[in-house]
C-alpha cells in the first residue's frame, strides 16, 4: 500500500487521468478582432508622425529671413499636441498582446487622445497658444480627422465584438517585469522628443535670426536689381499675362552703418493676372537662384520662396561685411497669386530720385518711401 505522502524526488509519479496530470492555464494568442485593433494602432502612429511632418513642412512656408514668425512655437506646439499619440498607441498595442486591466486603459487613452488632439487642433482659439496655433491649424485639424478618425471609429468597432471583449476581460498573470514596456517606451519617446523639439528651434533660430547692424551697401542699383530678377522670372512663363498691380515699399532698416548712413530695404509686389506657379519654381532652381521651399501652407495656398544672387557691379559699394548676399522672392497664390521681393539692408548716400516704370502693364502702381523727380 503506497503512502498518503510521497517524499518529493524523481522516482514521485502522480497517475495519469487524474486532475492533478491538467496543463497548468497558458494563453492563448489574441484573437483576430484583437490583432487587428493593434495593427490600427501602429497605422495610427504613422498617420500622426505623416501629420506632423506635414505640419511642420508647412510651419517652413511661413519662414523668411531676418523676420521672426514663431516658427519655433509653431512646430513645438504642433509637436506637443500630436507627440503623446506615439508612446500611448505603442503601450496600447504592446499591452493587448497580453490583455488586462492595462491593456484597457491604454486603449481607452488612446481613443481619448485621438479625440482630444483633433478638437485641440480644429479649436485653436481655446488654447494658452492661440495666436500661434491660429493659422492654417484647422487644415491640420482637419487632416488628422481625416487619417486618425476612421481608424478609430473601426477600432472601436472591433472592439466591441464578443471575442475582443473576452480577451480584455482577461486579467494575465502577474510578472517581475510589469513596468518595463512603459519604461522602454516613454524613455524612447522622451528622448524623440527633445531630439524634435532642439532640431527645430535650431533651425527656426538659424533661419529667422536678424543680421547684425553693419555691413557697406549701395542704394544704387538695388531697385533695378528687384526688377531685373521680375524680368527673369516672368521670361519663363509662357505667355506671360502681365501684371495688375507693382507696390513698391522702401523701409527703415532702423540701424545706421559706421560712418553714420542711414539703410533701408527694398519691397517690391507685383500681382500677376494668372497663375504661374510651375514656371516659377522651375526658374527658381536654375541659375543664379536657389529654391527654398516649394510647398502649400498650412492654410493650403500655394507658396515657393527663393533667393537669388544679390549683383555685384565692379568697384561698387557691394555688401563686404555682414549680411545676406540675396535678394529674397516669393510667390504666394493666398489671393491674387503675388511675386514678393526683397533686398538686403543697403546704404543711402544720397536720396534716390530716379524711378523705375513697371513691367507687365499693370492698372496700379504705387510707390512709397522714394520720392520720384519723373
Amino acid at each position: 500500500m503506497k503512502p498518503l505522502l510521497t517524499r518529493p524526488g524523481s522516482e514521485a509519479t502522480i497517475p495519469s487521468g487524474t486532475a492533478e496530470t491538467a496543463v497548468p492555464h497558458t494563453r492563448t494568442r489574441p484573437p483576430i478582432s484583437v490583432q487587428a485593433i493593434r495593427l490600427l494602432l501602429i497605422a495610427a502612429i504613422a498617420t500622426v508622425i505623416a501629420t506632423w511632418l506635414w505640419a511642420f513642412q508647412g510651419v517652413q512656408a511661413y519662414a523668411w529671413p531676418g523676420v521672426d514668425n514663431d516658427l519655433a512655437a509653431r512646430g513645438l506646439a504642433y509637436l506637443a499636441i500630436l507627440g503623446p499619440a506615439v508612446p500611448v498607441n505603442l503601450l496600447a498595442a504592446i499591452r493587448l498582446a497580453r490583455s488586462g486591466r492595462r491593456a484597457r486603459l491604454y486603449l481607452a487613452a488612446a481613443a481619448a487622445l485621438a479625440v482630444v488632439q483633433t478638437v485641440l487642433l480644429l479649436t485653436p482659439s481655446a488654447m494658452p497658444s492661440a495666436d500661434t496655433m491660429s493659422d492654417g491649424s484647422n487644415n491640420v485639424g482637419i487632416r488628422h480627422l481625416a487619417t486618425v478618425g476612421p481608424l478609430l471609429f473601426a477600432g472601436l468597432w472591433l472592439a466591441t465584438t464578443s471575442k475582443a471583449r473576452a480577451w480584455l476581460s482577461l486579467d494575465p498573470s502577474p510578472r517581475r517585469t510589469y513596468f518595463i514596456p512603459e519604461a522602454a517606451v516613454c524613455s524612447i519617446a522622451l528622448a524623440g522628443a527633445l531630439l524634435l523639439g532642439t532640431e527645430v528651434r535650431q533651425w527656426a533660430n538659424a533661419y529667422t535670426e536678424p543680421l547684425p547692424p553693419g555691413g557697406e551697401y549701395a542704394e544704387a542699383g538695388t531697385w533695378a536689381a528687384l526688377e531685373q530678377a521680375v524680368t527673369e522670372t516672368t521670361d519663363a512663363i509662357p505667355e506671360f499675362a502681365g501684371f495688375t498691380t507693382r507696390t513698391l515699399d522702401v523701409v527703415s532698416c532702423e540701424y545706421a552703418t559706421p560712418t553714420g548712413n542711414t539703410t533701408y530695404r527694398y519691397e517690391l509686389t507685383y500681382e500677376l493676372r494668372e497663375t504661374a506657379s510651375a514656371p516659377i519654381a522651375t526658374r527658381w532652381a536654375q541659375g543664379d537662384f536657389t529654391l527654398t521651399y516649394d510647398g502649400d501652407t498650412l492654410a493650403g495656398n500655394r507658396r515657393i520662396t527663393a533667393e537669388r544672387d544679390f549683383p555685384v557691379i565692379e568697384n561698387a559699394a557691394y555688401p563686404t561685411a555682414t549680411g545676406i548676399h540675396a535678394i529674397a522672392l516669393a510667390y504666394t497664390e493666398a489671393g491674387p497669386p503675388t511675386l514678393h521681393l526683397e533686398s538686403p539692408c543697403v546704404e543711402r548716400t544720397t536720396a534716390p530720385t530716379e524711378c523705375i516704370l513697371p513691367q507687365g502693364d499693370p492698372a496700379t502702381d504705387t510707390i512709397n518711401g522714394v520720392t520720384c523727380r519723373n
